[in-house]
């Protein structure tokens, strides 16, 4: 998950690379591990005005666990897709 910032219009920006800590209990994430990143999505994700997911996996994981909106979640072009 990284965060962005746009200083000029202050419109926050989340982008999300991979919700397997939540569905994988076999990825070698701890209970506390597991929580601490939970809820540190789950707090940035409501304060974000854009969301940007890596695969359509990942958006509808996000619509699933999270209850984003689809209107809000922009999938992103990786460079073999913008040809």
């Amino acid at each position: 998950m990284k965060r962005y910032n746009d200083y000029r219009t202050s419109k926050k920006t989340v982008e999300v690379h991979d919700l397997s800590f939540l569905s994988d209990r076999d990825h070698g994430y701890g209970w506390l591990r597991r929580h601490y990143r939970h809820h540190k999505l789950r707090h940035a994700l409501k304060k974000a005005e854009y969301i940007i997911a890596h695969n359509p996996k990942v958006a509808i994981d996000l619509t699933r666990y999270y209850f984003v909106p689809k209107e809000k979640i922009t999938l992103r072009q990786t460079p073999e897709q913008q040809h």
